[in-house]
């Protein structure tokens, strides 16, 4: 193995990317009457190409805190897996009854994630 030209070693690293998409419907989601604080949860899910990581999302319909009262608050949780923590971008979209993209959110950086509990 010829030598790197400004380093006596080297080395490389691989990370593994996968890339997947969930659709959640909730219907007549104009009828919630969740208070503030309140939640849906999904199912949770995988993607087939690392099914060890199960995610759910999360929506409080009036927002979590004061804060974000009376504003739409979308989380993404990680259920389980077989690492602690794992590190992904989203984008959460927004689709009206059509399928079109009414909204759309997502990360420019990564996030780190930490296993949640999930309740049901």
């Amino acid at each position: 193995m010829a030598a790197h030209p400004f380093a006596e070693s080297w080395c490389h690293t691989h990370l593994n990317v996968v890339k997947f998409s969930h659709i959640w419907t909730i219907d007549n989601f104009s009828y919630c009457r969740e208070d503030m604080g309140d939640a849906i949860k999904s199912c949770t899910f995988t993607s087939e190409q690392d099914p060890s990581l199960m995610w759910c999302l999360r929506v409080n319909p009036k927002g979590l805190d004061e804060e974000s009262r009376d504003y739409l608050s979308l989380y993404l949780l990680l259920v389980s897996g077989n690492r602690n923590e794992v590190r992904a971008k989203f984008k959460f979209s927004i689709l009206n009854n059509k399928g079109e993209e009414r909204k759309a959110m997502g990360t420019i950086i990564m996030h780190e994630f930490c296993k949640q509990l999930y309740m049901v």
